[in-house]
């Protein structure tokens, strides 16, 4: 009997993957051994979905954007609301999504022409803490913060309405 075996090789250090294989996860494609979220672009590897499973986009599993940032597409349709942040004196009850991204000290996150805010750490409701700079994006009125530490922030794709939900393009930018 012949068994046929297959790997996924991951780096997980700094929330990045590698594709010494050439296979990402889905929605990412291999470049110079690293898997990268491209802008407007297909993924290469048609069996990528098969070595990893695509982000929960909850705390526990968020996706995971590149250390410069980067530009994701998705909806909150059908998801649940797992984060309630409070920003500018508004409780952000929606449904939401979760991405990461590890930035330095001092580093400015920003430009989400979504409703987005950054926390960190994450924590799921009731726990969540307040947003950091206690402002939220909006698609007419992009953010920026600045990291008070080096690490995993999160942003989270999220409205202060239960109800509100739809598509998203969210564009973050790490400098």
């Amino acid at each position: 009997m012949l068994l046929a075996s297959c790997g996924f090789d991951a780096d997980y250090s700094g929330g990045r993957f590698t594709c010494s294989d050439g296979k990402c996860p889905a929605g990412q494609t291999c470049v110079a051994n690293e898997c990268i979220v491209p802008h407007d672009a297909a993924p290469e590897d048609a069996d990528a979905s098969t070595d990893a499973h695509p982000a929960m986009l909850l705390c526990s599993d968020p996706g995971i954007l590149p250390a410069a940032g980067g530009t994701v597409m998705g909806t909150t349709n059908s998801r649940n609301n797992t984060v309630d942040s409070l920003c500018n004196s508004l409780v952000m009850n929606g449904p939401d999504a979760v991405y990461s991204v590890n930035a330095a000290f001092g580093a400015h996150i920003g430009s989400y022409p979504v409703r987005g805010y950054v926390i960190a750490p994450c924590v799921v409701t009731p726990n969540t803490g307040a947003c950091i700079g206690n402002v939220f994006a909006t698609p007419t009125a992009p953010i920026s913060v600045t990291t008070m530490f080096a690490g995993l922030h999160y942003i989270i794709v999220d409205g202060e309405n239960a109800g509100l939900s739809g598509t998203y393009t969210l564009t973050v930018t790490v400098n």
